[in-house]
């Protein structure tokens, strides 16, 4: 008997209408060569659906350029100022968990395209809040901040799911950073365009990439992991073949086949959150991956994407602050772009240590820095310093702990745990985003900013730790070989 979803028709195998597909048209065989695959269309799908990922990153970033210049108009208070700020973050803690309510029932495609939506709606709200009455309603400006975190906090939770879930074991680690790639790109764009435009100017070209992503990943495949688990085998079969550039579906049946195993594995086992402890493997996975996030916050990345401006101002650096976190930004989407290929040759782990190395040594010097200006040494020589440790910090967060603690939580869980695991996962990052954000300000004012620095240096060597002791090495893994592992399973390792 057909399962659900065979009757469905050959249009359920997308074709980018821009950039093509090797879907057949009018009976015409493709012309790769037979049994030939390709990644160009899953690099096509992880691509458009990151855009997604870059509007999580204007939003993320949009404080940096306008609490700057909300202060040069004395527009905002010290309050005002950490509120605006980390928001966001709070906002991001709940969004996980609505992603996880959404991702099994509506499908990974319908849960980002809410969040696209979500995301517009907040730039409406803080749009009308700055241009529509006598003085800025930051109370507007708030709720739009809070809903623009959940819609990012979901982006965390289900772009890695679904990139997972679409991609071919050899490449998953690579894809899977993609992720900080395009976020990064959002974060360049606000540093760029920021300083320089109006408020309003800026909200509508923040924008642009959510509506792209709407518009454009329409045209995208569901998971084949989500269709087959929802009985429409004949779909995922589709989606794979084009996913994987196959011009015969036989050439994706084996995969289509573990697909089919690991999901019927994972309907026998109970799926309630209780099971994330109980069981070795997900207990394992769900260490890992808090572990790896919290690594991930306690370096400071937010703190100096949200201050980035403020911060530069505080080390009095030879360039103007803004002038600075352009540079920053534009070092966040090279090094984004070097990470997937580098991640491919070395494996996760391995860039995992050398990013906390990197993040240690950089974050010291700069509290180096800090402490001695602040005790009244003449630093004037020095001034390019701060930007040179700011700029190692971000390259080399960028190749670790910036893409490659999702892209973990992207492949750890088994299928029936996914939503739950990547929202406690992800809410659980934000929640410490948003009190590392909120708090900053009053730990920099007591202790100063070199010992705020030295803490964040100090968290860096504990993740380098954690990684070489607990981090298994999944490189060239299946998502069922890594389930393997993590229950202590034997597995026979690709050469």
């Amino acid at each position: 008997m057909a399962s659900k979803g065979d009757h469905n028709s050959e249009a359920a195998l997308p074709v980018h209408p821009l950039l093509g597909g090797d879907r057949p048209r009018g009976g015409a065989r493709p012309t790769m060569e037979s049994g030939k695959t390709s990644n160009r269309n899953l690099y096509i799908a992880c691509c458009i659906c990151n855009l997604a990922s870059f509007a999580a990153g204007n939003a993320l970033t949009w404080s940096s350029p306008t609490i700057s210049k909300m202060k040069e108009n004395n527009e905002i208070h010290i309050s005002q100022e950490s509120w605006l700020g980390s928001l966001i973050a709070l906002g991001a803690s709940l969004g996980p968990f609505v992603s996880g309510f959404l991702i099994d029932r509506i499908g990974r495609k319908k849960t980002l395209y809410l969040n696209a939506v979500l995301i517009i709606l907040s730039w409406i709200l803080i749009g009308i809040a700055i241009s529509s009455f006598d003085s800025i309603s930051f109370e507007l400006i708030y709720v739009g901040r809070v809903l623009a975190g959940v819609s990012a906090g979901s982006c965390y939770a289900s772009i890695p799911m679904y990139i997972g879930e679409i991609a071919e074991d050899s490449v998953r680690g690579a894809v899977g950073s993609l992720l900080a790639f395009f976020l990064c790109g959002g974060f360049l764009l606000e540093y760029v365009v920021g300083p320089y435009v109006s408020y309003l100017v800026l909200i509508l070209v923040s924008c642009i990439a959510p509506i792209a992503f709407l518009v454009l990943f329409f045209f995208m495949p569901e998971s084949p992991y989500y269709l087959i688990a929802q009985g429409r085998n004949a779909e995922a079969i589709r989606a794979l073949q084009w996913l994987r550039g196959a011009d015969d579906a036989s050439i994706v049946q084996k995969e289509v086949t573990d697909m089919q195993n690991s999901v019927n594995e994972s309907a026998t086992q109970k799926s309630g959150a209780i099971e994330l402890v109980k069981s070795k493997g997900n207990f394992k996975a769900l260490y890992l991956s808090c572990g790896l996030v919290a690594f991930q916050q306690f370096s400071g990345i937010n703190v100096i994407l949200f201050y980035s401006e403020q911060i530069f101002h505080l080390t009095g650096a030879a360039l103007s602050p803004a002038i600075c976190s352009i540079i920053i930004g534009a070092v966040l989407v090279i090094s984004g772009g070097i990470a997937p290929p580098v991640t491919s040759i070395f494996g996760i782990k391995m860039m995992l240590i050398v990013s906390g190395v990197g993040m240690f040594l950089s974050e010291a010097l700069l509290g180096v820095y800090f402490f001695f200006k602040d005790k009244g040494v003449d630093v004037s020589s020095l001034s390019t310093a701060p930007i040179i440790f700011m700029v190692v910090y971000i390259v080399t967060y960028c190749l670790g702990f910036g893409p490659l603690p999702w892209a973990v939580m992207g492949e750890m869980f088994p299928p029936n745990m996914k939503a739950k695991a990547s929202a406690i996962t992800a809410s659980f990052c934000w929640i410490l985003g948003f009190i590392i954000t909120l708090g900053f300000n009053s730990v920099a004012a007591s202790l100063g900013m070199a010992f705020a620095f030295w803490i964040f240096s100090g968290f860096c060597v504990v993740a380098i730790l954690f990684t070489v002791v607990l981090l298994p090495d999944t490189r060239g893994l299946s998502l069922q070989e890594i389930q393997d592992v993590l229950n202590g399973r034997p597995v026979n390792r690709k050469l």
